[in-house]
């Protein structure tokens, strides 16, 4: 009896005084409540802070408050901020971070759609509501200076923050959020103009939580418990929206929101939360790194930043990678022996007992991530490797395509490289759309090659004909004993460049692509589990880098430029190196507005400038010749229709002088076409470009005729309202835009039952060329609208398309041609009928009158 009395006594004291255990900590947030502090909600609400012994306050935002100062004053222990805190650590207030919620920063400029308001120029003289901290935001900044445009050239007033000043016109434009405002907008019945730093290149952190570097010197538990607590509760909220949805909108809703808008709210939020490797709250140095340079050109920032100290994620104790168990396996076991393909450069390759390539730069990594050596068996052919993996004399397989019949000895990994098929030919064999046009030919493929049988079964009228490794495939088709070899672009690009440039050309895509992941024996689970939690570590950063490496180091040893149209077989060099690129955007596109001071630091760093440029011209070489590839093929196509018309009609007896005349006209025009196509490769690793005089109407003709043939095919009718404009800029260079664009349209259109148009319209508009070029294919979906212009981003097979078209075109206009490229979807009428489409408007600089 005195056992349960003194048990009830335990219980009935821990409920009454467990209250005053709990530490109490407060959160000032940067906004007033909304979705976009759920995780901090779910947190509270769930009982996640009151696990860890935490009572967390929210402190409400206002106008007036300065958070930094807040949590620097121990006013709030906890704080939300932009990126601009970098700016408070060099001016030396002593903060730390401990994560970002937003990977990609949700601000944007919004104003009302309005025909004044179409490109950032446009903003100029034009009213914006900002705070004097967002004033300071680097994104918005870049994005402006990027399009030459201060904040002096506008008139900027006290942020109200009410969606309804825009709409009665007491401001045109304001910061805001994507998740938020444009809903609010639309839901007024009123569409948005927005202006987002993202699609301009500037894609910062958002919502970082911070705190004092004194408070967490003094109290790390408290910080790693409020940090993992709130990381809980984002997770919970991501995974049950509208439940969450619904706390929000009953408990901390002071603006009134609907419960659609703070889902709409949350779902948007979603898309910009989650890191590549699927976490919420990361931070890295390396990002962070790049929203200091900015800031530094900018001249907000001019002391140094010791970003060891500024993160505090890199204080925390790391959670150990694997479980107990999984590290007992490999301590005893002392190292993994790995098979691997002997011969698939540049992905991987037994050079004289070491392993070298794409997967020995990637395994590297995995070695020092899970402190394992990781040892090469050696075999002679890929065949070997299976079967050594068969008999379990290797625990993995390097980079492996997963298969039915190999899981029953093997378990795979998630994908690690995603590589398209192509096939490789003589240089006399035309460029191939279709793979159905291989029938009846001789085509090699690696011997016991996954993907061979799913050819196999898809192209039953292809001869297929295994070989031992690809250089037996390409040197058979060398010798004319095979048509073509099948493998990935980025093998087949390395072995033409290094072995057959001027032999040997890449001719076509096949729809199918290889994922490779890693394998590992099935009899051993515990090795799929390892090697799991080893590769999500690995981000697409780092990826990159090893790709980029390998890239660059085999396209510098040589590039024959007399043989430009077998180039192109290095298509593989197409991989972006992301940071260089977007570090040169901010430079190129900011050096002729900033100050002297600025001035001053890029003439210090004038040669590594320059360095940086010649590499990312090497990038982008490999978008050239991909861009260039793919125009060749509407005027070969047509060199080769006129070509067989005339020997046709030759042999029948029927040809004509007039007829003659005119596929002659139509090969040496196409034939121009191609030679241009070449100077404008040369003259883009120059810096100077000339630009000449031409009337808009011709030049549009010109490339309206390299796709007579194909429209006809494919019934679509043109519609053409198009003024005589004189223009000088790069003629040849927007012919390429327009057959980019011409040809999208035209794969648009190819599966429409209705009927197929295409609009041109083209007019000037005060000192403005205007180009509108519309189709009748349905639009763009919304969701992707706001990506089109990415690179790599396509909703193509990999056959049709790499992502680059659209990419490139918005780089011809904006920077070489200092023009605006954008997308919509847009309705016309025609014969009475509504038409629904994509429009794409270009808008370039007039340097001449309309012509008379």
């Amino acid at each position: 009896m005195k056992k349960i009395v003194y048990l009830l006594f335990i219980i009935i004291s821990s409920t009454l005084f467990s209250n005053d255990e709990l530490k109490k900590v407060s959160i000032q947030f940067m906004w007033h409540d909304q979705f976009e502090f759920a995780g901090f909600y779910v947190a509270k609400e769930k009982g996640f802070y009151k696990d860890l012994n935490l009572d967390v306050e929210f402190k409400k935002f206002s106008i007036d408050t300065n958070i930094t100062n807040k949590v620097i004053n121990q006013e709030a222990t906890f704080g939300t901020g932009s990126s601009s805190l970098i700016i408070d650590k060099s001016k030396g207030k002593d903060i730390v971070l401990l994560g970002s919620i937003f990977q990609s920063s949700p601000l944007i400029l919004l104003g009302l759609k309005r025909p004044d308001l179409v490109s950032i120029k446009d903003i100029k003289n034009k009213n914006i509501m900002l705070t004097a901290d967002q004033q300071r935001f680097a994104t918005l900044q870049s994005m402006l200076i990027s399009r030459n445009v201060q904040l002096e050239d506008v008139n900027i007033l006290k942020h109200t923050f009410d969606i309804e000043d825009l709409i009665n016109k007491k401001t045109d434009l304001m910061l805001a959020y994507t998740t938020n405002e444009p809903y609010i907008l639309k839901e007024r019945g009123y569409e948005g103009k927005i202006f987002h730093p993202k699609d301009y290149g500037f894609d910062f952190y958002e919502e970082l939580i911070f705190t004092s570097k004194e408070f967490a010197n003094k109290n790390p538990k408290i910080v790693e418990d409020f940090y993992k607590a709130t990381i809980k509760g984002w997770e919970y909220a991501f995974k049950n929206i509208d439940e969450v949805s619904n706390l929000v909108y009953k408990k901390y809703n002071p603006q009134n929101k609907s419960l659609k808008s703070l889902i709409y709210e949350a779902d948007e939020m979603k898309k910009l939360v989650y890191s590549e490797d699927g976490r919420i709250g990361l931070i890295t140095k390396e990002k962070l790194k790049l929203i200091e340079y900015s800031y530094r050109i900018l001249g907000l920032i001019n002391n140094k930043i010791d970003f060891d100290e500024l993160i505090y994620s890199n204080k925390r104790k790391e959670q150990p990678l694997l479980t107990i168990q999984e590290r007992q396996y490999l301590d005893i076991n002392k190292f993994v022996t790995m098979c691997i393909d002997p011969n698939w450069m540049p992905i991987e390759k037994n050079d004289r007992g070491k392993h070298v390539g794409i997967s020995a730069d990637y395994i590297k990594i995995l070695e020092k991530r899970l402190k394992t050596p990781i040892k090469m068996i050696p075999t002679e052919t890929w065949t070997q490797s299976l079967t050594y993996a068969q008999q379990r004399k290797c625990d993995i397989i390097s980079l492996i395509m997963e298969t039915p019949k190999r899981k029953k000895i093997l378990n795979f990994s998630k994908p690690v490289f995603e590589m398209p098929l192509v096939v490789a030919t003589g240089l006399d064999v035309p460029f191939i759309d279709n793979m159905n046009q291989l029938e009846n030919k001789d085509i090699g493929i690696v011997k016991d090659y996954a993907i061979s049988k799913l050819l196999k079964l898809k192209y039953p009228n292809i001869n297929f004909i295994e070989v031992e490794n690809i250089s037996e495939g390409l040197s058979r088709v060398k010798k004319e004993k095979l048509y073509g070899f099948i493998d990935t672009l980025i093998t087949i690009g390395h072995q033409i460049q290094n072995d057959y440039i001027g032999q040997l050309k890449i001719t076509g895509r096949f729809k199918e692509s290889i994922n490779l992941s890693i394998a590992t024996r099935n009899d051993r689970p515990i090795l799929n589990s390892i090697f799991n939690k080893a590769i999500k570590t690995i981000g697409q950063e780092e990826k990159q880098n090893i790709l980029k490496e390998w890239v660059s180091i085999n396209y510098e040893k040589r590039v024959d430029y007399t043989f430009l149209y077998t180039v192109f077989a290095i298509l593989f060099t197409v991989i972006l190196t992301l940071g260089i690129i977007y570090r040169q955007y901010i430079l190129n596109q900011a050096n002729k507005q900033l100050n002297k001071k600025v001035k001053e630091e890029i003439d210090k760093n004038n040669q590594q400038h320059k360095v940086l440029t010649q590499q990312t011209k090497k990038v982008a070489m490999g978008e050239m010749l991909e861009n260039i590839a793919h125009q060749w093929r509407q005027p070969l196509s047509i060199i080769s229709v006129a070509a067989t018309g005339i020997k046709m009609k030759k042999e029948f007896n029927i040809l004509t002088d007039e007829e003659l005349l005119d596929s002659i006209d139509s090969i040496n025009q196409s034939a121009q076409f191609l030679s241009k196509t070449i100077d404008d490769f040369r003259d883009f690793y120059t810096e100077d470009k000339h630009t000449n005089e031409f009337f808009i109407d011709e030049t549009i003709e010109k490339a309206l005729k390299l796709f007579g043939i194909q429209f006809n095919n494919f019934n679509i009718s043109l519609l053409k309202n198009i003024e005589k404009v004189k223009i000088n800029t790069l003629e040849n260079e927007l012919i390429q835009v327009l057959i980019n664009l011409l040809n999208n349209s035209k794969d648009a259109l190819e599966n429409i039952e209705d009927e197929k148009l295409i609009s041109i319209n083209c007019y000037q508009e005060n000192h403005y060329l205007i180009l509108e070029l519309s189709d009748s294919a349905g639009g763009i979906p919304i969701e992707i609208l706001d990506k089109i212009f990415e690179p790599y981003f396509t909703t193509k097979h990999q056959s049709q398309g790499t992502g680059i078209g659209l990419y490139m075109c918005e780089q011809i206009i904006t920077k070489h041609m200092s023009g605006i490229i954008e997308v919509n979807n847009h309705t016309f009428k025609h014969k009475n009928k509504i038409y629904k489409g994509a429009q794409f408007t270009i808008k370039l600089p007039l340097l001449t009158s309309k012509a008379k």
